[in-house]
């Protein structure tokens, strides 16, 4: 098995324990992530590990089916008026916090202003409330009441803003049982305050973070007790654990995919589903000056033999990516292919003043851990194709979540995974310089003026029109270099029964059966 971490030997230890439990133990569906989440509550959350153990505790005003369509969840039907300028949400009746304390229409906007309140350090759904009427007063501090929101009785919710927005219904928004801030900053720590089928019960930083059933779930209790997350690190781990039954479910990485599909012990026990998710090569033009250039940044594009990496990193399991949306999301649409062609980055390059990467300073290229091995590939590309010295960074994985957020780093692959099935989820988020997730700091205020028309616009193929205006602009200036889009591929015990993977990756574990 070679050399393990300390934190994998003990999730090791852990799983075979529980392996080894008899017949009247908890049933407990065990499954791996690579790392601690980077936060734990619903107000900072903004990354994806952390995004799939929360989304089993706390829940939006809707949410997505196994086919990746819009269903109600805590709202039961929404009404626009105004032409999106105001919306109106009917609650479901007979919703409870974990508390055991009832879902009301104030609790919608005690949520919201949580998640706007800068002390809190609120996280991604700050983007999706940052238009409705008084959020930037919130936000910059100058209020406390987000007064864009109406409770009008118990069960009814109204909510406006400062210009249309049509697809607010379905942008993922926690709800939470907002009591809890009086018990601290750290209160999710100690306990939950969602209304979600899962309960948080513990995190033991390095080892795992598990969550108990919540009898008192609106969508009736689940049929398994509990559901623990372990920390592994690496892929022949999680695999070998697997093997010893000491995991349930394993997310298979990228650089796992080729051994895993390769080997006959996992017929039949593999799920596969392409993920609404893209991964890009960030160049930050603050950072490393030759990046403003931007015969640099398409020599760096035209460098990347994005099917040979499919084929060598992913073992087959994605696509290359060519734009900055994924196919089979509302809104995609075919955008011309990006060639592999060494000659023309080479001259490319040389126009700009670096023949053969002469006089280009070295620069890191930057990702967590699980990354490595798509980091040592891209390095070496850069190098034979370009001439550049880049040299491979790996950092920790919160920490990096941080300086990318803070827009610390020149140089890096990342993925962005779509939390609602429309390609505006990824051309907000992603490429708008008012964002916090512009994380290659590209700023282009055409860009702007589009999303915010998009926002506005009702009619669904008008806003598709839209959308591909705005991604020619990024594409047009090579604002990033789209690199692939990959397949999830998730190994799944015979005895786990209703697991539903979507493109959106797992769908909270409330319908999941052991045997």
């Amino acid at each position: 098995m070679g050399w393990m971490s300390r934190p994998a030997v003990l999730a090791i230890g852990v799983a075979l324990l529980w392996a080894s439990a008899g017949p009247a133990e908890a049933k407990s569906l065990r499954l791996n992530i690579t790392a601690d989440p980077s936060q734990m509550d619903p107000i900072t959350e903004s990354e994806l590990i952390a995004g799939d153990i929360i989304r089993n505790m706390y829940e939006d005003l809707a949410g997505i089916d196994k086919d990746g369509k819009v269903i109600p969840v805590l709202a039961t039907e929404w009404q626009a008026i105004d032409g999106g300028k105001t919306w109106r949400f009917k609650l479901r009746q007979g919703v409870k916090f974990h508390s055991g304390r009832e879902l009301k229409a104030a609790d919608v906007k005690r949520s919201f202003e949580a998640l706007l309140t800068p002390a809190l350090k609120p996280g991604a759904s700050q983007v999706y409330l940052k238009d409705i009427v008084g959020a930037k007063e919130m936000l910059d501090g100058k209020a406390t009441e987000l007064v864009g929101v109406k409770v009008v009785d118990d069960a009814t919710v109204e909510i406006t803003f400062t210009k249309p927005d049509v697809l607010f219904p379905i942008y993922p928004v926690r709800i939470f049982d907002a009591d809890v801030l009086s018990h601290g900053t750290d209160w999710f720590l100690r306990e939950s305050a969602g209304t979600g089928p899962f309960q948080f019960v513990e995190w033991k930083r390095g080892e795992n973070v598990r969550l108990k059933a919540f009898p008192g779930y609106w969508g009736g209790a689940p049929k398994i007790d509990e559901v623990v997350f372990l920390v592994v690190p690496n892929i022949e781990t999680s695999l070998s654990l697997y093997e010893t039954k000491g995991l349930d479910l394993v997310e298979v990485p990228p650089s796992g995919t080729r051994a895993v599909l390769k080997d006959p012990r996992y017929d039949g026990q593999t799920i596969q589903v392409p993920a609404a998710q893209i991964t890009y090569l960030g160049m930050n033009q603050n950072l490393y000056a030759p990046f403003k250039d931007k015969r640099i940044r398409e020599a760096i594009s035209l460098a990347v033999d994005r099917d040979g990496f499919v084929k060598g990193i992913l073992g087959g399991a994605g696509l290359p990516l060519y734009g900055s949306i994924t196919p089979g999301v509302a809104g995609y649409a075919p955008v011309p292919k990006i060639s592999y062609d060494p000659e023309r980055a080479k001259k490319l390059l040389a126009e700009a003043g670096f023949p053969g990467g002469k006089g280009l300073p070295p620069i890191d290229i930057q990702a967590t851990p699980v990354e490595k091995d798509s980091l040592a590939a891209l390095a070496d590309q850069f190098n034979k194709v370009l001439g550049m010295e880049v040299n491979v960074k790996i950092v920790e994985r919160a920490t990096y979540i941080k300086q990318l957020n803070a827009g610390e780093v020149a140089f890096f692959p990342w993925g962005w995974t779509a939390d609602y099935p429309d390609a505006l989820y990824f051309l907000s988020q992603l490429w708008d310089s008012r964002s916090p997730y512009d994380r290659v700091r590209w700023k282009n205020e055409d860009y702007n003026k589009l999303i915010d028309q998009a926002q506005g616009e009702p009619n669904a193929e008008a806003r598709y029109k839209i959308y591909a205006q705005a991604e020619k602009i990024i594409l047009d200036d090579v604002g990033m270099a789209p690199l692939y889009t990959r397949t999830q591929i998730w190994l799944k015990r015979p005895t786990v029964k209703n697991v539903d993977l979507t493109p959106f990756r797992m769908l909270p574990y409330a319908k999941v059966e052991m045997e």
